[in-house]
């Protein structure tokens, strides 16, 4: 990162030096923040994260200033260090008895009324599914930032790193307490988001673009578009954050997001 990117990035933003506000982290780091028109977030994320390979900092637009951000008094581990699985297989196949039991609601064959048999079954039959329900117009992050949240975020956080989908480890977000899949009913661990988050953005292009307490926004440059995989991925999306049935809906309507280039997931 450039020595001076700290103040030239704020003000190729439009953001005077008297507006921007600054925290230091417990992971020895800086956190800057500043306020911005909650309908222009998105564009000035945008012009940000084209100057990050220069500047170093990434662009994260939430709800929280960075001198009232709430820090973890000890980092998680995470949960897969020592598998060759990965972390997304292995919620998979924690989750396998939910994934399976959620299919039961949405009959996901009407050809096939026989119980679904396992995580394959369910992917081909959830396949089925996509073509019919993908035929609604996706949500873009713009509506989804407006449809979720009551009050329009405001904020626009910049972070040196360069190590993007490891924020949720910098950044202590987003907190997942009550998803406890792992044996022993441990939580999803910060280390445990970001390495969720390194596998699709090595697969997809995705990109922390909103991050908080509960939430994450991520801009997928090359999503999944044939069905087959789609569902597969869907099915990922639901192991990794089961809440979405409380915001988005069953497996068939996450799916629908999984074509997009917008992944939202919220956390109860």
């Amino acid at each position: 990162m450039r020595g001076d990117s700290m103040d030239m990035l704020p003000a190729e933003l439009g953001v005077c030096a008297d507006q921007m506000r600054t925290a230091r982290t417990p992971r020895g780091g800086v956190l800057l923040g500043f306020r911005c028109e909650p309908g222009a977030c998105l564009d000035v994320w945008r012009r940000a994260r084209e100057r990050y390979e220069t500047t170093g900092l990434w662009p994260v637009i939430t709800h929280t200033s960075p001198t009232e951000w709430e820090w973890a008094d000890v980092p998680g581990d995470s949960h897969d260090e020592k598998l060759s699985q990965s972390i997304i297989g292995r919620l998979t196949e924690l989750l396998a008895k939910e994934l399976l039991t959620e299919a039961e609601w949405f009959k996901p064959s009407q050809g096939d009324p026989s119980p679904v048999h396992d995580l394959e079954d369910l992917a081909r039959r959830l396949t089925d599914v996509i073509p019919a329900a993908g035929t609604r117009a996706p949500r873009s992050a713009e509506s989804l930032l407006a449809t979720f949240f009551v009050e329009p975020p405001e904020w626009i956080c910049l972070v040196p790193t360069e190590d993007p989908p490891g924020l949720p480890e910098l950044l202590d977000a987003p907190d997942t307490p009550n998803h406890t899949p792992f044996p022993g009913r441990e939580a999803l661990s910060y280390r445990d988001h970001a390495n969720v988050l390194r596998e699709w953005h090595d697969r997809y292009g995705a990109e922390i673009c909103y991050l908080d307490t509960h939430e994450v926004l991520l801009s997928v440059e090359h999503p999944p578009a044939a069905p087959s995989e789609a569902a597969r991925v869907a099915i990922e999306h639901y192991a990794y954050c089961p809440d979405l049935d409380q915001v988005i809906g069953g497996l068939p309507e996450v799916a629908l997001q999984v074509p997009t280039r917008t992944w939202f997931f919220w956390w109860d």
